[in-house]
This record gives structure tokens, sequence and C-alpha cells, in this order.
């Protein structure tokens, strides 16, 4: 008689899972070493509809945050099959985001979801033809690898505001010998962002293309005005057009950067919103680089047994630009939506 209680799972495709080392977790395997991380030193800033005409039809939010991430690796690699192009493997990081603004600690930002990294699974070679099969880095004859390295970085989320987005890049490690300290633009793959003159440029833009200048100069009189509310010289309002020097203040002592620059532009991926957001304020893209960054402690006073010689931060730049249909004198416009922050590993 068949036995019931104690059911046998086929072991499909003679392969059973394993231990889902830093080998298929690649860049992310840092992420989990540090498992939670807080930071309180960054910036949101967004534009949301409003009526009155005093506020030119739109108004300006910044927040500094308060934020909270966690990291958990899935046990064990994720094999995507085929019928004829192989198996893939994926390493895959959990992660739980939590953002409040950092005076009031009022939630801002809620997300969870997944960092992939995509690998080309264990073996060089698989005689029985159910892993990918390499001959010098790539599939012999076959197309898969394409998909597999050519943007290897993935990171899937979704946001109670009705968004789930898929974005893809390729990661990159910068080792140094010496600490390096200061501007870490080089690092963050700015040609992901709106830039002018080679600079970071967050403003608003017609989505028909048509001169900006008065829609600009409208902006930045509704950015100055949400910097007084904050406490914030008006005058510095450059500093949100071009936030880069947020992350550059606490780029200080830095002996690795595990570069992940992802984005849903150019056919990488996708933004998926609810109907309500699709009419009103439709989220355009997801761009984002993750720097996963060592930091070398600086000498102190305490014993050395007191202190750790280094630690885990990661910075962060990322950009969701917003359609409003009917933005700034009857024309739709896309806004700028961006946030910067640096977290610290704990």
């Amino acid at each position: 008689m068949e036995n019931l209680n104690n059911p046998q799972t086929a072991n499909a495709f003679n392969r059973k899972a394993t231990a889902n080392t830093g080998t298929f977790l690649g860049p992310l395997q840092t992420l989990v070493n540090g498992n939670e991380w807080v930071g309180d030193t960054g910036f949101n800033l967004m534009v949301v509809p409003n009526p009155n005409p005093e506020n030119l039809g739109f108004i300006v939010l910044i927040s500094q945050l308060f934020e909270t991430d966690v990291f958990t690796a899935v046990p064990a690699p994720v094999p995507n099959r085929s019928l004829n192009n192989g198996t893939e493997q994926i390493g895959a990081v959990k992660y739980s985001q939590k953002v409040a603004e950092n005076v009031s600690k009022n939630i801002l930002h809620e997300e969870t979801g997944m960092w992939l990294n995509q690998t080309l699974g264990t073996l060089v070679t698989d005689p029985t033809g159910n892993g990918l099969e390499m001959v010098n880095g790539t599939l012999d004859g076959q197309p898969a690898s394409n998909y597999v390295l050519t943007n290897p970085v993935i990171r899937s989320g979704t946001v109670p505001h009705g968004n789930t987005f898929q974005a893809a890049g390729v990661w990159n490690n910068y080792p140094f010998q010496q600490p390096i300290s200061g501007d870490i633009s080089k690092y963050i793959q700015l040609s992901n962002f709106p830039t002018v003159n080679g600079n970071l440029s967050f403003l608003p833009t017609y989505a028909d293309g048509s001169n900006p200048a008065d829609l600009q100069a409208a902006y930045i009189t509704q950015l100055q005005k949400a910097l007084t509310i904050m406490g914030i010289d008006p005058n510095t309002y450059e500093n949100f057009i071009n936030p880069i020097g947020f992350l550059n203040k606490y780029a200080n002592n830095i002996t690795n950067i595990d570069a992940l620059p992802i984005t849903t532009a150019n056919n990488m991926g996708a933004v998926l919103n609810i109907p309500f957001e699709r009419a009103v304020v439709g989220p355009q893209e997801f761009v984002c680089t993750f720097m996963i960054e060592t930091i070398q402690n600086a000498p102190l006073d305490a014993p050395l047994t007191d202190q750790n010689p280094s630690y885990f931060q990661i910075q962060y730049l990322q950009s969701i630009p917003l359609l409003f249909p009917n933005g700034f004198k009857g024309k739709a416009v896309i806004f700028p939506h961006w946030n910067v922050n640096t977290v610290i590993a704990i």
C-alpha cells in the first residue's frame, strides 16, 4: 500500500537545492552581512497637484528621511529552466524598506521586494544538459547567456501607492588602494539620470518637449517655499536640483564600492501602475544606483579592541519622474521625484 505519510518529492533534473552562497549572491552578499541598515541624512523630493492658484497648480514637498532597511537572503539559488537554453541560477535577497519623516517620524514610504543576481550556473560544462553549458564563458551556440550576462542585477519592488517595478543593470566593483573621499558621481552612472553639462539636474519639463523656462521658474519658486517651511535657506535651492552633495558629504574613507545601477528605461524593465496612478500622476520610470561601500574607520583614541577596522554603508540615488496630465498651464508635465540617503549596517 502506498505510504501517504511520507511523500517523496521528485529530484527534478537530478539536482537538489544548494546553499545560497556568495557565488550566487555576488554583490548582494554584503546586504545580508549587514542585515539591518539605518540612516537619517537623506532627502525625498516630490511634487503633488494643488488647485490653489497661489500654488501654481502644484506644490513641492521635501522631507528629511529616517530610513530602516532589512535584507534577508533567499535560502537557495532559484533555477529558471528552459527547454533548449539551459537553466540560469538566481541568487535572491528579499528587502523591506521603511522611510519616515525624520522629525515627526510620520511614515512616508514603505516598500518590499527583491534584489536578484542572475548567474550562468555552477558548472563550466554540464554533461546532463540540465544546466547552462558554457564554453569560454558563453553558451555553446545558445542565446540564453545574453539574457543572463547583459544585465545580471535586477531590482523588483512594490509600493502601496499601487506601483510595481522591475529594473535591471550591470554591477561593477571598485576597490581602492588608498581610501577615497569626496565626489562619488563617477560611480553613480549619471547617464541614467537627467543631467546638464555632466551634472545632475532635476527640473520639470513639458511632456511635449516645448520650452520649459516658465515652468522651471515656477518650480524654483515652489522649491524655495518648501525649503523656507523646513527652515532651510531658500537660496540653497540648487542643492535640491543637483543633490549629489548629500551623498558626497558622507562619502569618506571608502575602500571599496560595489555599484549597482539599475533602470527601467530602454526596455530594461517597466513600471506597472494602477489605473488611478496612470490617469492622475503616473510614474514614468524607475532609475536607481545603489553603492554598497566598505568604510575604513578613522583612528580613534580608544583601544583597537573596542572598534572595528571597517564597516559597511549604502549610498543611493533614485529617481521616479511623475507625469501630471494637466501639470502647469493646462499642459502635461513630467515632474522630478527623487530621493537620496546614506544608511549604515548595524
